[in-house]
């Protein structure tokens, strides 16, 4: 008999929904969304320019004030 450690199960775990997301708010996401979310269709590169481009502008604002936080709590 293979040697298994008392918790593990000795089954073999199948994922048949590997493409879905599961989330606490799964049930109102189905109300207004018409579905679970799912994996393979969250492509930031499918939203509109304007909002990557204030993605862009946000992200990099919060990166360069980082760097610069940490090179003037060094250098001062």
């Amino acid at each position: 008999m293979k040697k298994i450690h008392e918790t593990q199960s000795s089954e073999s775990y199948k994922n048949v929904e590997e493409d879905k997301l599961y989330t606490p708010i799964e049930d109102y996401q189905r109300i207004e969304a018409g579905g679970v979310y799912k994996k393979n269709h969250i492509k930031l590169s499918t939203l509109p320019k304007g909002i990557r481009y204030i993605g862009y502008v946000l992200i990099g604002f919060t990166v360069i004030t980082t760097i610069i936080g940490i090179i003037m709590t060094i250098f001062f």
